[in-house]
Protein backbone atom coordinates (compact mmCIF):
# COMPACT_ATOMS: atom_id res chain seq x y z
CA UNK A 1 0.00 0.00 0.00
CA UNK A 2 3.10 2.53 0.67
CA UNK A 3 3.88 2.13 -3.03
CA UNK A 4 0.28 3.01 -4.26
CA UNK A 5 0.50 5.82 -1.87
CA UNK A 6 3.82 7.12 -3.09
CA UNK A 7 2.71 7.15 -6.73
CA UNK A 8 -0.41 8.66 -5.92
CA UNK A 9 0.94 11.39 -4.30
CA UNK A 10 3.46 11.78 -7.11
CA UNK A 11 0.38 12.80 -8.91
CA UNK A 12 -0.95 15.05 -6.66
CA UNK A 13 2.40 17.05 -6.62
CA UNK A 14 2.15 17.39 -10.00
CA UNK A 15 -1.07 18.99 -10.18
CA UNK A 16 -0.85 20.93 -6.72
CA UNK A 17 2.83 23.07 -6.23
CA UNK A 18 2.31 23.59 -2.64
CA UNK A 19 2.46 20.18 -1.79
CA UNK A 20 5.69 19.03 0.20
CA UNK A 21 6.69 15.85 1.46
CA UNK A 22 8.92 15.31 3.91
CA UNK A 23 10.59 11.99 5.79
CA UNK A 24 12.33 11.27 8.73
CA UNK A 25 14.83 9.01 6.90
CA UNK A 26 12.71 6.63 5.70
CA UNK A 27 11.14 5.62 2.76
CA UNK A 28 13.81 3.84 0.87
CA UNK A 29 12.79 1.98 -2.18
CA UNK A 30 9.70 4.16 -2.79
CA UNK A 31 10.79 7.65 -2.98
CA UNK A 32 13.68 7.81 -5.19
CA UNK A 33 11.94 8.89 -8.45
CA UNK A 34 9.43 11.30 -6.38
CA UNK A 35 12.54 12.42 -5.29
CA UNK A 36 14.02 12.91 -8.40
CA UNK A 37 11.26 14.47 -10.01
CA UNK A 38 10.69 17.07 -7.27
CA UNK A 39 14.21 17.83 -5.52
CA UNK A 40 13.07 20.82 -3.93
CA UNK A 41 9.88 19.41 -2.90
CA UNK A 42 11.18 16.48 -0.59
CA UNK A 43 12.94 17.12 2.56
CA UNK A 44 14.68 14.22 4.42
CA UNK A 45 15.29 15.74 7.80
CA UNK A 46 16.95 12.51 9.24
CA UNK A 47 16.31 10.94 12.29
CA UNK A 48 14.18 13.63 13.80
CA UNK A 49 10.47 12.78 13.68
CA UNK A 50 9.90 15.91 16.31
CA UNK A 51 12.00 18.68 14.35
CA UNK A 52 10.16 17.00 11.24
CA UNK A 53 6.60 17.79 13.01
CA UNK A 54 7.82 21.32 13.43
CA UNK A 55 9.19 22.23 10.21
CA UNK A 56 5.75 20.33 8.86
CA UNK A 57 4.23 22.99 11.04
CA UNK A 58 6.42 25.89 9.68
CA UNK A 59 5.76 24.94 5.96
CA UNK A 60 1.85 24.57 6.52
CA UNK A 61 1.70 27.92 8.45
CA UNK A 62 3.64 29.78 4.75
CA UNK A 63 1.32 28.27 2.40
CA UNK A 64 2.49 24.88 1.89
CA UNK A 65 0.35 21.60 1.92
CA UNK A 66 3.06 19.10 3.90
CA UNK A 67 2.65 15.40 3.73
CA UNK A 68 4.50 13.87 6.41
CA UNK A 69 6.10 10.05 6.37
CA UNK A 70 7.32 7.69 8.80
CA UNK A 71 7.06 4.31 10.32
CA UNK A 72 3.95 4.59 12.29
CA UNK A 73 5.47 4.76 16.06
CA UNK A 74 7.59 6.91 15.21
CA UNK A 75 4.98 9.19 13.51
CA UNK A 76 2.94 9.25 15.76
CA UNK A 77 4.12 8.12 19.70
CA UNK A 78 7.42 9.73 19.04
CA UNK A 79 6.43 13.85 18.45
CA UNK A 80 3.20 13.10 19.94
CA UNK A 81 3.79 16.69 21.77
CA UNK A 82 4.92 18.42 18.95
CA UNK A 83 1.20 16.81 16.90
CA UNK A 84 -0.85 18.12 19.42
CA UNK A 85 0.41 21.54 19.92
CA UNK A 86 2.47 22.40 16.59
CA UNK A 87 -0.25 20.92 14.78
CA UNK A 88 -3.60 20.15 16.00
CA UNK A 89 -4.04 22.62 17.83
CA UNK A 90 -3.59 25.11 15.10
CA UNK A 91 -5.64 22.81 13.06
CA UNK A 92 -2.58 23.11 10.26
CA UNK A 93 -2.54 21.22 6.56
CA UNK A 94 -0.52 18.82 7.56
CA UNK A 95 -0.74 15.00 6.82
CA UNK A 96 0.88 12.31 8.67
CA UNK A 97 1.49 9.47 6.86
CA UNK A 98 2.70 6.39 9.18
CA UNK A 99 3.26 3.18 7.84
CA UNK A 100 4.22 -0.62 8.82
CA UNK A 101 2.13 0.01 11.62
CA UNK A 102 1.14 -2.87 14.02
CA UNK A 103 3.12 -6.30 13.94
CA UNK A 104 4.56 -5.13 10.46
CA UNK A 105 8.40 -4.83 11.85
CA UNK A 106 7.56 -7.04 14.25
CA UNK A 107 11.52 -8.44 13.53
CA UNK A 108 12.93 -5.55 15.04
CA UNK A 109 11.25 -5.95 18.33
CA UNK A 110 8.84 -3.71 20.38
CA UNK A 111 10.27 -0.67 19.61
CA UNK A 112 9.23 -0.81 15.66
CA UNK A 113 5.52 -2.18 16.64
CA UNK A 114 2.24 0.19 17.66
CA UNK A 115 -1.05 -0.56 18.60
CA UNK A 116 -1.41 2.52 20.59
CA UNK A 117 -1.49 5.23 18.05
CA UNK A 118 -4.68 5.80 16.32
CA UNK A 119 -5.83 5.72 20.67
CA UNK A 120 -3.66 8.67 21.00
CA UNK A 121 -4.42 10.39 17.71
CA UNK A 122 -8.09 10.02 18.72
CA UNK A 123 -7.86 12.30 21.16
CA UNK A 124 -6.22 15.29 18.94
CA UNK A 125 -8.88 17.84 18.54
CA UNK A 126 -9.22 18.24 14.25
CA UNK A 127 -7.90 15.14 14.07
CA UNK A 128 -9.09 12.83 10.89
CA UNK A 129 -7.80 9.14 10.98
CA UNK A 130 -8.03 7.16 7.66
CA UNK A 131 -6.57 3.62 8.04
CA UNK A 132 -6.96 2.06 4.23
CA UNK A 133 -7.47 -1.94 3.89
CA UNK A 134 -6.39 -2.36 0.44
CA UNK A 135 -4.56 -0.36 -2.83
CA UNK A 136 -7.57 1.22 -4.04
CA UNK A 137 -8.55 2.68 -0.42
CA UNK A 138 -4.82 3.69 -0.20
CA UNK A 139 -5.13 5.61 -3.50
CA UNK A 140 -8.36 6.63 -2.87
CA UNK A 141 -8.06 8.29 0.91
CA UNK A 142 -4.67 9.68 -0.41
CA UNK A 143 -6.49 11.89 -2.99
CA UNK A 144 -9.35 12.85 -0.53
CA UNK A 145 -6.92 13.78 2.02
CA UNK A 146 -5.39 16.30 -0.32
CA UNK A 147 -8.77 18.16 -1.09
CA UNK A 148 -8.78 18.36 2.79
CA UNK A 149 -7.24 21.28 4.69
CA UNK A 150 -7.20 20.23 8.13
CA UNK A 151 -4.88 17.93 10.38
CA UNK A 152 -5.32 14.08 9.07
CA UNK A 153 -3.72 11.07 10.01
CA UNK A 154 -3.31 7.91 7.73
CA UNK A 155 -2.22 4.36 9.19
CA UNK A 156 -0.80 1.93 6.29
CA UNK A 157 0.36 -1.56 6.97
CA UNK A 158 2.72 -2.79 4.95
CA UNK A 159 3.27 -7.46 4.88
CA UNK A 160 4.00 -8.67 1.91
CA UNK A 161 4.57 -11.93 3.01
CA UNK A 162 0.82 -11.83 4.42
CA UNK A 163 -0.31 -10.30 1.34
CA UNK A 164 -1.85 -6.96 2.82
CA UNK A 165 -1.03 -5.60 -0.97
CA UNK A 166 -4.01 -7.82 -1.99
CA UNK A 167 -6.96 -6.60 -3.31
CA UNK A 168 -10.44 -6.60 -1.33
CA UNK A 169 -12.77 -4.55 -3.51
CA UNK A 170 -12.68 -6.14 -7.06
CA UNK A 171 -13.13 -2.64 -8.60
CA UNK A 172 -12.62 0.99 -7.06
CA UNK A 173 -15.52 0.97 -4.74
CA UNK A 174 -17.40 4.72 -3.62
CA UNK A 175 -14.90 6.11 -0.99
CA UNK A 176 -15.89 9.02 1.06
CA UNK A 177 -13.50 9.70 4.06
CA UNK A 178 -16.06 9.40 7.40
CA UNK A 179 -18.00 7.00 5.50
CA UNK A 180 -17.74 3.06 5.95
CA UNK A 181 -17.91 0.54 3.03
CA UNK A 182 -20.47 -2.31 3.46
CA UNK A 183 -18.32 -5.23 0.77
CA UNK A 184 -21.20 -8.13 1.64
CA UNK A 185 -24.42 -8.25 3.29
CA UNK A 186 -25.08 -10.77 6.29
CA UNK A 187 -27.73 -11.52 9.30
CA UNK A 188 -27.21 -11.66 12.74
CA UNK A 189 -23.27 -10.28 12.79
CA UNK A 190 -21.42 -7.46 11.26
CA UNK A 191 -17.53 -7.69 11.07
CA UNK A 192 -16.11 -4.23 11.06
CA UNK A 193 -12.94 -4.61 10.07
CA UNK A 194 -10.05 -1.52 9.26
CA UNK A 195 -6.89 -1.01 7.81
CA UNK A 196 -4.39 -4.33 7.68
CA UNK A 197 -7.11 -6.81 9.31
CA UNK A 198 -9.32 -5.90 6.36
CA UNK A 199 -7.64 -8.94 4.38
CA UNK A 200 -8.11 -10.79 7.87
CA UNK A 201 -12.00 -10.12 7.85
CA UNK A 202 -12.46 -11.51 4.12
CA UNK A 203 -11.40 -14.42 4.71
CA UNK A 204 -12.75 -14.94 8.06
CA UNK A 205 -16.46 -14.17 6.31
CA UNK A 206 -15.44 -16.61 3.42
CA UNK A 207 -14.39 -19.42 6.29
CA UNK A 208 -17.74 -18.73 8.30
CA UNK A 209 -20.59 -19.08 5.23
CA UNK A 210 -18.53 -22.33 4.58
CA UNK A 211 -19.65 -23.27 8.03
CA UNK A 212 -23.39 -21.54 7.60
CA UNK A 213 -23.01 -18.53 8.98
CA UNK A 214 -24.02 -15.46 8.07
CA UNK A 215 -21.87 -12.47 8.62
CA UNK A 216 -22.00 -8.99 7.04
CA UNK A 217 -18.70 -7.04 6.41
CA UNK A 218 -17.57 -3.82 6.87
CA UNK A 219 -14.60 -1.68 5.68
CA UNK A 220 -14.36 0.91 8.63
CA UNK A 221 -11.36 2.81 6.91
CA UNK A 222 -12.28 5.58 8.87
CA UNK A 223 -11.91 5.79 12.40
CA UNK A 224 -12.61 9.55 13.44
CA UNK A 225 -14.95 10.49 12.21
CA UNK A 226 -16.46 7.19 12.65
CA UNK A 227 -19.48 6.40 10.16
CA UNK A 228 -22.07 6.90 12.51
CA UNK A 229 -24.52 6.70 9.63
CA UNK A 230 -23.37 3.04 9.02
CA UNK A 231 -23.49 2.03 12.14
CA UNK A 232 -26.90 3.21 12.64
CA UNK A 233 -28.22 0.88 9.74
CA UNK A 234 -26.52 -1.74 11.22
CA UNK A 235 -28.38 -1.97 14.58
CA UNK A 236 -31.49 -2.00 12.99
CA UNK A 237 -30.24 -5.24 10.93
CA UNK A 238 -27.69 -6.76 13.38
CA UNK A 239 -27.66 -8.16 16.80
CA UNK A 240 -23.66 -8.35 17.48
CA UNK A 241 -21.35 -5.92 16.02
CA UNK A 242 -17.62 -7.33 15.98
CA UNK A 243 -14.79 -4.67 15.59
CA UNK A 244 -11.77 -6.17 13.95
CA UNK A 245 -8.19 -4.07 14.07
CA UNK A 246 -4.14 -4.40 14.76
CA UNK A 247 -4.32 -2.04 17.02
CA UNK A 248 -5.58 -2.20 20.53
CA UNK A 249 -8.73 -2.73 21.80
CA UNK A 250 -8.84 0.29 24.07
CA UNK A 251 -8.71 3.47 22.01
CA UNK A 252 -8.91 2.17 18.47
CA UNK A 253 -11.72 1.22 16.19
CA UNK A 254 -13.44 -0.84 18.80
CA UNK A 255 -13.87 1.85 21.50
CA UNK A 256 -15.23 4.00 18.61
CA UNK A 257 -17.77 1.68 17.29
CA UNK A 258 -18.83 0.69 21.31
CA UNK A 259 -18.78 4.77 21.98
CA UNK A 260 -21.20 5.13 19.00
CA UNK A 261 -23.56 1.88 19.84
CA UNK A 262 -23.73 3.21 23.28
CA UNK A 263 -25.97 6.35 22.18
CA UNK A 264 -27.45 4.49 19.06
CA UNK A 265 -28.78 1.29 20.31
CA UNK A 266 -26.92 0.17 23.79
CA UNK A 267 -28.95 -3.63 23.14
CA UNK A 268 -26.40 -4.15 20.00
CA UNK A 269 -23.89 -6.00 21.19
CA UNK A 270 -20.08 -5.16 20.70
CA UNK A 271 -17.05 -7.38 20.63
CA UNK A 272 -13.87 -6.04 19.83
CA UNK A 273 -11.15 -8.04 18.96
CA UNK A 274 -7.68 -6.16 18.54
CA UNK A 275 -4.25 -6.60 20.92
CA UNK A 276 -4.92 -6.98 24.63
CA UNK A 277 -3.72 -4.21 26.87
CA UNK A 278 0.12 -5.69 27.40
CA UNK A 279 3.54 -4.62 26.33
CA UNK A 280 4.85 -6.85 23.85
CA UNK A 281 7.72 -8.13 25.01
CA UNK A 282 8.63 -11.00 21.56
CA UNK A 283 10.03 -10.54 18.61
CA UNK A 284 9.14 -11.84 15.21
CA UNK A 285 7.08 -11.83 11.94
CA UNK A 286 4.18 -10.34 11.15
CA UNK A 287 1.81 -13.78 10.96
CA UNK A 288 3.95 -15.45 13.94
CA UNK A 289 2.54 -11.97 16.22
CA UNK A 290 -0.65 -12.18 14.92
CA UNK A 291 -1.13 -15.66 15.97
CA UNK A 292 0.31 -15.20 19.83
CA UNK A 293 -2.36 -12.00 19.83
CA UNK A 294 -5.32 -14.63 18.30
CA UNK A 295 -5.05 -12.50 15.50
CA UNK A 296 -5.11 -15.01 12.10
CA UNK A 297 -8.04 -15.95 10.27
CA UNK A 298 -8.48 -19.10 11.93
CA UNK A 299 -7.98 -17.81 15.42
CA UNK A 300 -10.67 -14.80 14.40
CA UNK A 301 -13.31 -17.15 12.64
CA UNK A 302 -12.86 -19.74 15.58
CA UNK A 303 -14.00 -16.29 18.50
CA UNK A 304 -16.96 -15.75 16.15
CA UNK A 305 -17.75 -19.09 16.09
CA UNK A 306 -18.28 -19.00 19.78
CA UNK A 307 -20.21 -15.93 20.09
CA UNK A 308 -22.44 -17.14 17.25
CA UNK A 309 -23.41 -19.92 18.92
Amino acid sequence: MRTTFVKTLMGLMEADPKIVTLTADMGFGVFEELQATFPNRFVNTGVAEANTVGIAAGLALSGYRPFFYAQAPFATLRCFEQMRLDIASNNLDVKIVGTSSGFTLGQYGASHCVFEDVGAMRLLPNMTIVCPGDVYEAEMATREAATMTTPLYIRIGRSNSFGSDQLIHTNKPPFQIGKGILISEGAGIALVATGSMLLTASRVTEKLREAGVSVALVSMHTIKPVDTEMLQKLSREIKTIITLEEHSEIGGLGSAVLEQMHTINPAVRVVRIGTKEKFLHVTGSREYLLGQHGLTADQVCETIMTIAR
